[in-house]
């Protein structure tokens, strides 16, 4: 995508569980010495882990501050798009549940998820960026909210030190004549060389829970850290170029 999309982000929102987990505490739950973690891997202090929390609770939840933030009011909202990388339950869609964890289950606002990983906030911004631009909604809804640790391996520590939950939303809506708001500039590449470099086996129709072939570690996420670094190296001159205005 080359040419600018006339858009603005009029509210911004989070929510952080309560849960506050120092290097220290994961540290003791992988075995560990203390402060490897802060040696190996800069700038990862602590990190947020829900208790009771959901998904769709946390999203929900960064939607009404960024509503707030924008002055905007739940009936100004055309369309949730929620952009998470984990999703809740199988079906249904979590934007559905987002919907209805804002009090709008009856409301027949438009939901939908985009799921590109750890790329969905992105994706789901430019998607919502080009459906402005083509007038079908005015004001939308875009949600990021993941629950990593549910699925993080501690026989993995590359990985389960690095992860933590959270949620953000955002408002966009199209910017006025005069504004100098806008997307100036998306590109997304897919290599499915790399699909298996981060993965959870488990959880869908291949590697079912009721498949006797199934094991609890499919369920889990896994790195290849090394393996992400270099296929990220080979393409990112490239793809940084295209990115370009």
């Amino acid at each position: 995508m080359k040419k600018a999309i006339p858009v603005k982000i009029a509210g911004i929102g989070r929510y952080l569980p309560m849960r506050i987990v120092p290097n220290s505490e994961v540290e003791k739950m992988l075995g560990i010495p203390e402060g490897v973690i802060d040696t190996t891997h800069a700038g990862v202090k602590e990190r947020r882990w829900v208790t009771d929390e959901t998904g769709s609770y946390m999203n929900a939840q960064a939607a009404l501050d960024a509503l707030e933030h924008a002055g905007m009011a739940l009936s100004d909202i055309d369309l949730i798009l929620n952009g998470s990388g984990t999703q809740e339950q199988a079906i249904p869609d979590t934007s559905a549940l987002i919907q209805r964890q804002l009090g709008l289950g009856d409301s027949g606002i438009p939901c939908m998820s985009i799921h590109t990983t750890c790329l969905s906030w992105l994706t789901a911004f430019s998607v919502a960026s080009n459906f402005i631009a083509t007038g079908q909604y005015k004001n939308i809804l875009v949600t990021a909210g993941d629950i990593a640790s549910a699925a993080i391996n501690p026989r993995d520590p590359e990985s389960f030190v690095l992860f933590g939950d959270a949620a953000a939303a955002i408002v966009l809506t199209r910017a006025e004549e005069g504004d100098e708001s806008c997307l100036s500039s998306f590109v997304f590449r897919t290599f499915g060389v790399g699909a298996y470099h981060t993965a959870v086996m488990g959880g869908g129709t291949r590697r079912h829970p009721e498949n006797p072939e199934t094991r609890p570690e499919d369920n889990l996420f896994k790195m290849d850290g090394k393996e992400v670094y270099l296929l990220a190296v080979q393409h990112a001159p490239k793809t940084l170029e295209m990115v370009r205005p």
